[in-house]
């Protein structure tokens, strides 16, 4: 599953985000191992990246948002704390008249306040319209001077999902995917035939074939 969206998506990199939904922490973690074979440039996941030296790579929730008094805090938080790879949710309250403005304004005062020292940062849309969301977010970066600005995008994605956003044009740069990943979605079995070669009888080696 994961090879055929890292295969979607082409030259842009893929990011595991599947632990909330996967089917136990197990599964979460070895998921993310799998994943990271199949292909994703990294993992959300830390005890994953930790256990298997996986790259660890991620945003942060809208619960984070919530947790604060208003959107613009939340940001400011985060970007303190994140310097580097700054990549900012903004879908919590209104994407376009909120989240991306208040997002702009965090961008002004990380390069004010880091100079040259300023770089990878972007923000991630987790709903709505991304076709639609991505082309107008993309724009109003641009216009505010970061052209650098990554635009990522999660929200159920899957290589059926991502081939129809790249044909709408949509102006993704990195693609976060977890339910349809973890669970494997559309193949949540691997289809396999198990025979014997042989079996011991009075300590003999008996080979089994089957014909048909």
């Amino acid at each position: 599953k994961t090879a055929r969206i890292v295969e979607a998506a082409g030259d842009q990199p893929v990011l595991e985000f599947g632990l909330l939904r996967a089917q136990g922490p197990d599964a979460g973690v070895y998921g993310a191992r799998a994943a990271y074979i199949g292909g994703a440039a990294a993992t959300s996941n830390l005890m994953a990246g930790k256990m298997f030296n996986i790259p660890v790579r991620g945003t942060h929730a809208h619960s984070f948002v919530q947790a604060f008094g208003d959107e613009l805090t939340a940001f400011r938080s985060f970007a303190k704390t994140f310097p580097q790879g700054t990549i900012l949710l903004v879908d919590t309250y209104d994407t376009l008249k909120q989240g991306l403005p208040h997002a702009i304004k965090i961008f002004h005062e990380m390069r004010q306040s880091l100079g040259k020292a300023f770089r990878n940062y972007g923000i991630r849309l987790d709903s709505g319209d991304l076709a639609y969301l991505s082309k107008a977010a993309r724009k109003m970066l641009d216009t505010a001077g970061f052209p650098r600005a990554k635009i990522a995008a999660s929200s159920d994605l899957d290589e059926y999902l991502i081939q129809d956003l790249k044909l709408q044009g949509a102006k993704i740069d990195i693609w976060g995917v977890g339910t349809n990943l973890i669970t494997s979605g559309s193949c949540p079995a691997l289809s396999g035939v198990y025979k014997l070669v042989a079996r011991e009888q009075d300590r003999v080696l008996k080979q089994e074939l089957k014909r048909s």
